[in-house]
C-alpha cells in the first residue's frame, strides 16, 4: 500500500515537471472511462460519524467503498478507491481522469437525529 502511495506521489511530481505518462491512451484507463460513461457517473453515499470518521460506498458500482478518520481527504480517498476498483496502476492515477475541469462534486450525506 505504501509503495502505491509512493508511486502515485512520484508520478504526480513527474507530471508537474512535464513528464507525460500518456495515461489517456492506456487500455485500462480507456476501459474504466467507457464503463463509467455507460453508467453516467460514479455515485457515492457518504456517512459521517460523531467521532469524525466517515465511509463512502458507491451506490451504482458494487464493491467501491472507502473511508477515513478525518474529512480532509474524502475526495482523494474516493478517487483512489475508484482507481483501485478498476485496477489502474498508481503511476497512471491522474485525478483529471475522473473529473472534468471546473466540474462540481456532489456529496450526499444522511443526517440522523
Amino acid at each position: 500500500m505504501r509503495l502505491n502511495r509512493y508511486m502515485y506521489n512520484l508520478s504526480t511530481l513527474a507530471r508537474k515537471m512535464g513528464y507525460n505518462f500518456n495515461e489517456t491512451n492506456d487500455e485500462r484507463v480507456i476501459k474504466m472511462k467507457k464503463e463509467i460513461d455507460t453508467i453516467g457517473s460514479v455515485e457515492f453515499k457518504i456517512e459521517q460519524y460523531p467521532d469524525g470518521s466517515w465511509t463512502a460506498e458507491s451506490t451504482n458500482f458494487d464493491g467501491i467503498i472507502t473511508g477515513g478518520t478525518s474529512t480532509q481527504n474524502i475526495s482523494s480517498s474516493i478517487k483512489d478507491a475508484i482507481f483501485t476498483y478498476f485496477k489502474i496502476p498508481a503511476y497512471l492515477c491522474n485525478d483529471i481522469l475522473l473529473r472534468g475541469n471546473n466540474e462540481p462534486i456532489t456529496i450526499k450525506q444522511n443526517v440522523y437525529a
